[in-house]
C-alpha cells in the first residue's frame, strides 16, 4: 500500500493535469477547419470539424453545411454527416484523462503506465490527422457516376489548398487540434523538464551553500519544475495564432490587381476584398482571382475588361463592367482566349458590348452569373451574353441574363451542357449553329423575341425547360429548329409564344430523327408549325388551347430568322410562295396505340383505356380562318369562338380540311402536362373581348334605328341578310 500512495512526483502530477486540462479544452473547441472557396459564394462556405460534429461557422452569411452539400451533390460526393470515429470522441477523451488522474496519484511509480499514457495522448491528434486523411480520401473516391457534373477521383488535403475545377478547399487545424497537440508535448516533456530544472536547481543550491552545509530546499526545485511546465505550455500559444492566419487576404493592398496577378505564383489564390478597380486586367497564369464584398473591375468603356489566356484560371466574385462598345472589335467583360478548365463563376456583368465571350477552349465552366449587358442599347447593337466558338465538354449552368443579342450562342461547339440558366429580353435566348452533341437541361427562357433557335446542328438532347413569352416579331417562336437531326425533346413547357414549336427540314439526314415526347404545348398563337419536309415523331405531348393547334406553314420564317443575325429583329408575315402551304407526309402522331392529348379533341373512350375511339382529325373553323384574318384574335379563347367551332360541327359549311391525323388521340394530358388551374383561359383577354363585342352589338342597333318600337334592319342590316351565310 505505501507503494501505491507514496510521496507524488510533483512534475509529473503537474504536467499530467495540464495535460488532461487542455485535453478537455479540446472537447469545446474546433479541431478542423475547411474553408470551400467557391466562385458563386464571394463570402466563402466554411465548416468545422469538432471532435464529435461537423458546424458551419455562425457567423457566415450562407447556411453552409447545406450550401456544401448541395455543390457536392452535383459533382456525386456524398453528404457530409456524423462519422463512426466522432461518436467515440468525447468517451474517448474522457477515458483517457480519467486513466491519466488515476494512474498519476495511485501508480505513479509504475513507468510502463506512464509511457502507455504519453502514448494515448500522443495517438489523439495523429488519429485524427490519420483519419481524417482517410476520410477526405474515401469522399472524393467514392463518387456518383450519374452524377450532373463528373470531376472524377481527387483527394482533397488535410492541410493546405486543393483545387477541383471552381472548387478551392483552404483547410487548416483550428485550436482544438493545437490543445490536443500541446498536451500531449507538455505530458511527454514536462517531467523530464521539470526534473531537470529541478535538479539544476538543486546542484546550483548546493555549490554556493555547500560550506555552510546547508541543505536546499526541495520547495523551490518543485516550483522552478512548475515553472518550466507552465512556460512550454505557454509557448504554444504563438503556434495557435500563427496556424490560424493561413488564407492570402489582398484586401487593403495599393498594388493595382494586375500587379497581384504579376507578382502570384501558378496556383496561387488572390482574394480581392472591395473597392474599385479602374484598369483592364489579363490572367496569363493559372490563378484563382477571388472577390469578396464585390470588388469593382471598370473598363472606362475601353476594350475587353478582363481576358483569360491561361488554363486553369479562376475569375469570381467582381463585378465587371464598362467595356468598350466598338462592335468591330468584339470586346467583352470577360473574354477567354485559347485556355481550358477556366471557371467563370459569380460574377455580375454590367454595361458591356458582350458578357462572357470564350474561343478555343475546354472543360471551362461558366455558372452563376449575373448578366445585363445594357437595356438601353438597341438589341440589334448588343453582343451575347455567353459566347462559345469552338469549346467543348464545358459547362454553362444557372446564369441570370437578360438585354443581350443572344442570351447563350454556341458555334462549332460540340458536347456541352446547358443547365438551368434563365434568359429573358434578348433577341434569342439560346442560339446553335453548327453545335453538335449538345444538352439543354431545366433552362427558363421567358419574354425573348425567340426562345431556343437550332440550326445546321444534331444530336442534341432538350429536356425540361420553359419557354414562354416568346413572341416578337415573325420569329418568335419557343423553339425554331432549322435542319437539325436526331434531336430528343420531351418534359418541355411551351406556353404563350407566337409559336410554340416551329420546325422547317427537321429531320433532314436519311434515318435521322426529330422525337418530341412529353411537352406542354398551350396558349401559343400556333401550337405546332411545319414545314412539308419536317417528318417529326410527335407521341405522348399535351396540346391545349392553342390558337391554331397545327399548322402548314412555308419556309419563310426561318429566312427571316437567318436574316435577324444582321438585321436585328423581323417583322412580317409568314409568306409561302403563293402556294398553300402542307404538311410533312412523314411525320408519325402516334406509337404503340399513343397518341397525344388535344384539347379540342370531341371524341369518346368507350373501351375506357384512356385513348378517344376516333382519329383526332382537327377541322376548326376559326382557326382555319384565323389563319387568314389576323382581326379574329381579338375574339380568340371568347365564347364567339366556342360558338362558331360548334355551330362549324352541326353545319359544316365552314369546315376546313384535316391538317394531320392522330389516330389514337388521349383522352386525358399525360401527368404533369397540365396548365395550373385547368382551363388556362386568359381572363383578361375573354373579358376584352366579350366588352368589344357588346360594344360592336350595341353599334348594330344605333346604326339600325328603331321603327314603330320594333328593330327594323337598316342598311347595314339588310346587306347581311340578303348576303345569308354565303357572306
Amino acid at each position: 500500500m505505501s507503494k501505491l500512495f507514496a510521496r507524488p512526483d510533483i512534475p509529473w502530477i503537474t504536467s499530467a493535469l495540464l495535460a488532461c486540462a487542455m485535453l478537455a479544452g479540446a472537447v469545446f473547441l474546433p479541431l478542423w477547419r475547411m474553408e470551400l472557396v467557391a466562385p458563386q459564394y464571394p463570402a466563402g462556405l466554411v465548416m468545422k470539424a469538432y471532435g464529435y460534429k461537423f458546424a458551419e461557422d455562425p457567423n457566415s452569411y450562407y447556411d453552409d453545411l447545406r450550401e456544401i452539400n448541395g455543390l457536392n451533390h452535383y459533382i456525386g460526393m456524398k453528404p457530409i454527416k456524423e462519422v463512426t470515429e466522432m461518436k467515440l470522441f468525447v468517451p474517448g477523451i474522457a477515458a483517457l484523462i480519467a486513466g491519466t488522474v488515476l494512474g498519476s496519484f495511485v501508480a505513479w511509480q509504475r513507468r510502463w503506465l506512464r509511457l502507455l499514457l504519453i502514448a494515448g495522448f500522443w495517438v489523439m491528434p495523429l488519429f485524427f490527422i490519420a483519419d481524417l486523411q482517410f476520410w477526405l480520401y474515401r469522399y472524393g473516391h467514392t463518387m456518383d457516376p450519374h452524377a450532373a457534373l463528373n470531376t472524377g477521383s481527387f483527394t482533397p488535403k488535410v492541410f493546405g489548398s486543393t483545387k477541383v475545377w471552381n472548387f478551392h478547399s483552404e483547410t487548416q487545424f483550428e485550436p482544438g487540434f493545437y490543445l490536443m497537440l500541446g498536451a500531449a508535448l507538455v505530458i511527454t516533456a514536462g517531467p523530464l523538464l521539470g526534473r531537470l530544472a529541478s535538479r539544476l536547481r538543486v546542484r546550483k543550491q548546493a555549490s554556493a551553500q555547500g560550506a555552510r552545509g546547508t541543505v536546499p530546499s526541495h520547495g523551490q526545485g518543485r516550483a522552478t519544475a512548475l515553472k518550466v511546465i507552465l512556460l512550454l505550455a505557454l509557448a504554444g500559444l504563438p503556434l495557435l495564432v500563427q496556424a490560424r492566419a493561413s488564407a492570402q487576404d489582398t484586401g487593403g493592398s495599393s498594388l493595382t490587381l494586375q500587379q497581384r496577378i504579376d507578382a502570384a505564383r501558378p496556383e496561387d489564390i488572390i482574394v480581392v476584398s472591395g473597392g474599385a478597380y479602374h484598369e483592364r486586367i489579363v490572367i496569363d497564369k493559372p490563378v484563382s482571382l477571388i472577390g469578396r464584398e464585390w470588388p469593382v473591375i471598370d473598363g472606362d468603356g475601353q476594350g475587353d475588361v478582363v481576358t483569360i489566356t491561361a488554363d486553369d484560371a479562376v475569375l469570381s466574385g467582381f463585378v465587371v463592367q464598362n467595356g468598350g462598345r466598338n462592335i468591330s472589335q468584339e470586346p467583352a467583360a470577360i473574354k477567354v482566349r485559347d485556355a481550358d478548365r477556366v471557371t467563370i463563376s459569380g460574377n455580375r456583368v454590367r454595361q458591356a458590348h458582350a458578357g462572357i465571350h470564350i474561343t478555343g477552349s475546354e472543360q471551362s465552366l461558366i455558372e452563376a452569373n449575373d448578366i445585363d449587358t445594357g437595356a438601353d442599347t438597341a438589341i440589334e447593337r448588343r453582343g451575347h451574353a455567353v459566347y462559345l466558338w469552338e469549346v467543348s465538354r464545358s459547362t454553362v449552368y444557372d446564369n441570370d441574363i437578360r438585354n443581350a443579342a443572344d442570351g447563350i450562342h454556341l458555334e462549332f461547339s460540340p458536347n456541352n451542357v446547358i443547365g438551368e440558366n434563365r434568359v429573358s429580353d434578348s433577341r434569342y435566348a439560346l442560339h446553335f449553329m453548327y453545335a453538335h452533341n449538345n444538352k439543354m437541361v431545366h433552362n427558363a427562357f421567358t419574354d425573348n423575341l425567340s426562345g431556343a433557335v437550332l440550326m445546321f446542328s444534331r444530336d442534341l438532347v432538350v429536356k425540361g425547360n420553359e419557354f414562354s413569352n416568346n413572341r416578337a416579331g415573325a420569329t418568335g417562336a419557343g423553339m425554331l429548329l432549322k435542319e437539325t437531326d436526331n434531336i430528343f425533346v420531351e418534359d418541355n413547357r411551351l406556353v404563350r409564344n407566337k409559336y410554340g414549336l416551329f420546325i422547317e427540314d427537321t429531320p433532314q439526314a436519311a434515318g435521322a430523327t426529330a422525337v418530341f415526347r412529353n411537352n406542354l404545348l398551350a396558349l401559343n398563337d400556333v401550337g405546332i408549325g411545319l414545314t412539308s419536309n419536317a417528318p417529326i415523331t410527335f407521341v405522348e405531348n399535351s396540346v391545349i388551347d392553342n390558337g391554331i393547334q397545327v399548322q402548314a406553314i412555308g419556309g419563310e420564317l426561318t429566312r427571316r430568322a437567318m436574316s435577324d443575325h444582321t438585321t436585328g429583329e423581323a417583322g412580317g408575315a409568314v409568306e409561302s410562295g403563293g402556294q398553300q402551304p402542307r404538311l410533312p407526309a412523314g411525320a408519325v402522331w402516334s406509337s404503340n396505340g399513343r397518341g397525344n392529348y388535344w384539347s379540342d379533341y370531341r371524341g369518346y373512350d368507350q373501351a375506357g383505356d384512356g385513348v378517344g375511339d376516333q382519329p383526332y382529325r382537327p377541322r376548326p373553323a376559326f382557326a382555319g380562318r384565323l389563319g387568314e384574318d389576323e382581326t379574329l384574335r381579338l375574339f380568340q379563347f371568347t365564347p364567339a369562338q366556342e360558338a362558331i367551332d360548334l355551330a362549324a360541327d352541326m353545319f359544316p359549311v365552314y369546315r376546313y380540311n384535316a391538317v394531320i391525323e392522330d389516330g389514337y388521340p388521349l383522352q386525358e394530358p399525360p401527368t404533369g402536362l397540365t396548365l395550373p388551374g385547368g382551363s388556362g383561359r386568359n381572363v383578361p383577354l375573354l373579358i376584352a373581348s366579350a366588352l368589344l363585342a357588346g360594344f360592336a352589338a350595341a353599334l348594330i342597333i344605333a346604326l339600325g334605328g328603331f321603327r314603330d318600337g320594333a328593330l327594323i334592319p337598316g342598311r347595314v342590316g339588310r346587306r347581311h341578310a340578303r348576303g345569308g351565310l354565303a357572306a
